[in-house]
């Protein structure tokens, strides 16, 4: 029975060892690579958790300060809403602004003076939440009325605690609350 196996080949023992070692290193490789890739999947999954995380808390600071200061310069009700609440960086942000008694409106139809408060409320509202430590404002107010004006130079006036700002204007509003008027 034994010549029947014949020839034998008396390396295949050693060949045996060097392959059997190859495939050890290459498992240990192989299982060093599996654990380094579930160490960076769970990384940026941390990472993205964080991100939002810190998002959210962001997105929800601006808006209740949005919420505050669209009210204290128009009278009236503004908020800001995520497209996609889920995933938010998939999806954009709306602002969705009431001036005074006026009912919810598309920015195209609002006039220059409640564009220009609902931008300065969203700006003013970032600024609130994370200062800078200098603002320039150029004819911020140039479609403002007297009334409204008045309401971003006090404003202006309540913020400039925590910031600089320079601000271009031809209005008094603004120009009697500034330590310092040139031109």
């Amino acid at each position: 029975a034994m010549e029947a196996l014949e020839p034998v080949n008396m390396l295949a023992i050693d060949e045996y060892d060097e392959v059997a070692d190859e495939l050890a290193e290459l498992e240990t490789r192989r299982d060093t690579l599996v654990e380094e890739r579930d160490g960076i999947e769970e990384r940026i999954e941390r990472y993205e958790s964080q991100k939002r995380s810190t998002f959210m808390e962001s997105f929800e600071a601006i808006d209740a300060q949005f919420r505050d200061i669209f009210d204290r310069l128009s009278d009236g009700t503004g908020e800001l809403h995520l497209e996609d609440e889920t995933d938010p960086f998939e999806g954009g942000l709306t602002m969705k602004a009431r001036p005074g008694d006026k009912p919810v409106q598309r920015l195209d139809a609002m006039s220059g003076g409640e564009k220009s408060l609902t931008a300065l409320a969203f700006v003013f509202a970032i600024q609130r939440h994370d200062p800078a430590p200098f603002y320039a404002l150029d004819e911020v107010d140039a479609f403002l009325d007297a009334e409204n004006a008045e309401r971003v130079g006090e404003m202006v006036d309540d913020l400039a605690g925590d910031a600089q700002f320079v601000v271009v204007s031809h209005r008094s509003a603004l120009l009697e609350r500034s330590e310092r008027a040139i031109g």
